[in-house]
């Protein structure tokens, strides 16, 4: 493996995104363009794909994103964890990455996240969502709740959720028989499929249609002031898992929760039951 470059403090002082959790950095340079900054900059403490990244000439480096000094990312404007918090070992190993993200970002942190809102309505219907099964690999299965309730203890209340990709029925193939094998992912060569369900391979499933949205992802942004951008979707995102885009010349308002309308009540109706019983499951 070649010899890796350390953090240019340079790069730090100039950077406006910073994605923690950025791999081989494969979308950093796209991802700033969608969201409206320049001077894209990553971390990953995984010494391999960081490597892939700086031979690909991207601008990636080695660090523990728990460990990184605020003052040393001065115009960091929005910081990025894109399906990094779930592998976390914990719920307060996820408070104190987004505690990090808060002190670092000037105006947003950007929260993309699997979903694991319906793992118990979907067992009593004998499914399950093949990711919210992975033993050992998603460790935090946060919650939107959970999320909200981590910002509110540090001040943060302003913020906007947006589901991706409903599942209407259980044909949807992102959805297994909950006698599933564990751990299962796609196949090589179909990273960019959505879903996996192959019935030789993972059995039989019940066929039903959901009483309730279900769905692949969420995108979640937490505005740290009151001049943040607007977040804009170019396609229908309860047809499409797709990439929000951002408008830096400014909202028109604050708005709490950016929710579809027939979601929007399921999800206030779980907010507060998770209000109701949250001392228990911190």
């Amino acid at each position: 493996m070649a010899d890796m470059r350390d953090l240019d403090p340079a790069a730090c002082a100039r950077a406006e995104l910073l994605d923690l959790g950025a791999g081989t950095g494969r979308l950093l340079h796209n991802e700033a363009r969608r969201l409206g900054v320049g001077n894209p900059f990553g971390v990953d403490i995984n010494r391999r794909k960081v490597a892939q990244a700086q031979a690909a000439g991207r601008p990636v480096y080695e660090a523990d994103f728990t460990t990184l000094d605020p003052q040393a990312f001065p115009s960091v404007k929005i910081v990025v964890f894109d399906n990094v918090l779930e592998h976390l070992p914990s719920l307060a190993a996820v408070e104190t990455a987004f505690q990090r993200a808060c002190a670092i970002a000037s105006h947003v942190v950007y929260i993309r996240h699997p979903s694991f809102e319906d793992v118990d309505y979907l067992a009593g219907l004998g499914l399950k969502q093949y990711w919210t099964d992975w033993p050992g690999v998603h460790t935090a299965p946060v919650q939107i709740p959970q999320f909200v309730a981590i910002a509110a203890r540090n001040g943060v209340y302003d913020f906007a959720v947006r589901p991706l990709k409903r599942a209407f029925r259980s044909d949807d193939p992102t959805i297994l028989p909950a006698s599933a094998p564990a751990n299962q992912t796609k196949r090589k060569g179909k990273s960019e499929r959505y879903g996996l369900y192959e019935q030789p391979l993972h059995g039989s499933k019940p066929l039903v249609e959901f009483d309730r949205p279900v769905y692949f992802a969420f995108d979640l942004f937490f505005f740290l002031r009151s001049d943040a951008p607007q977040v804009r979707y170019r396609r229908d995102t309860d047809n499409v898992v797709t990439r929000p885009f951002l408008s830096w010349s400014g909202r028109g308002g604050s708005p709490v929760v950016e929710l579809p309308r027939r979601a929007a009540g399921v999800m206030k109706r779980r907010l507060q039951r998770y209000r109701g019983g949250s001392a228990g499951e911190e």
